[in-house]
């Protein structure tokens, strides 16, 4: 499964939202890196990130530009590492344990489920075997997928 490609299919598919909402989209991938796992998966994951992040963009409003940045590499255990921010000011301390709980939202009565983060964390972890972690950094939220690269003979 090339990364590369599916990062693309992904952004393909929310180009005119971001477009809409006045989101940068800034991608650091130097070289295409095969992975195990499923495209739709990964690519319905990858979805959730983006449109969590572009709806806090939106939501608050900034005067400042608004940015998504993407940085995929590889560490030197055979995994990859795919860092999504953003600059839309970060997730409240409260909340950073439970994003991922299913049913958890912190969008307004009628425009979230609550299962999006927690479906890509299903996917990611039980179906892709790597992981996915939060974490707050100076001005957004960073979003940490790790997965591993297929092995080569």
């Amino acid at each position: 499964l090339s990364l590369k490609d599916t990062i693309e299919k992904t952004l393909s598919i929310l180009h005119s939202a971001m477009v809409n909402n006045s989101t940068n989209i800034i991608i650091d991938l130097k070289d295409d890196m095969n992975i195990e796992g499923y495209e739709n998966e990964l690519i319905q994951s990858l979805i959730n990130i983006f449109n969590n992040s572009r709806d806090e963009l939106v939501k608050k409003s900034i005067d400042e530009e608004k940015y998504i940045f993407i940085d995929v590499y590889k560490n030197s255990k055979n995994q990859v590492y795919i860092i999504i921010k953003d600059n839309a000011g970060g997730i409240k301390k409260e909340y950073l344990n439970k994003i991922f709980e299913p049913y958890f939202t912190t969008k307004d009565e009628g425009k979230g489920t609550g299962i999006g983060l927690y479906m890509s964390k299903i996917i990611i972890e039980n179906n892709m075997n790597g992981r996915i972690e939060v974490e707050n950094k100076t001005d957004g939220a960073t979003f940490i997928i790790k997965l591993s690269l297929v092995k080569t003979k």
